[in-house]
């Protein structure tokens, strides 16, 4: 990425740090002025937007000079706030409504770029031919505690 950027015309240093350090580094926010890009990642929770939008975008999420804020870039929009609590609300009692909520406030999100993402994470489990009951949960992944081996 440095090599590429300087192609470009920016004059861009690396800044290595071990993985440990690194993500509570780029969380704290009195250390933005010393980084423009940092690679972070960030694994659901529970399958719902909001354990991604508002957790790492929401307004409540930015939490100054502490090294535990997930809102890395620090992005606040008091419009896409509203929508996002809307849609927690509505979560309880119109679940439908509040997914298309949330389809909006993903389009929102993408359209002011907050930060750019680079890739997602796919699972694949190989299994042998003599794994049986292979079960899948889109919260838990494989259920290892499900299956057995054929003799």
């Amino acid at each position: 990425m440095v090599s590429d950027l300087n192609k470009i015309g920016y004059k861009a240093v690396g800044k290595y740090l071990n993985g440990s350090i690194q993500y509570p580094y780029v969380q704290n926010s009195k250390n933005n002025d010393t980084w423009n890009v940092a690679w972070s990642a960030w694994y659901q929770d529970y399958p719902a937007p909001s354990d991604f939008l508002n957790v790492l975008l929401g307004c409540g999420s930015i939490h100054p000079n502490s090294d535990a804020s997930p809102n890395i870039a620090e992005f606040c929009d008091k419009g896409i706030q509203a929508k996002m609590d809307q849609a927690l609300q509505m979560g309880l009692t119109d679940p439908e409504g509040a997914n298309q909520l949330w389809a909006e406030v993903d389009h929102d999100m993408t359209d002011a770029a907050p930060w750019v993402d680079l890739y997602n994470p796919k699972q694949i489990d190989f299994l042998s031919s003599r794994v049986q009951n292979y079960l899948w949960n889109p919260q838990w992944y494989i259920l290892y505690d499900q299956m057995w081996l054929k003799q």
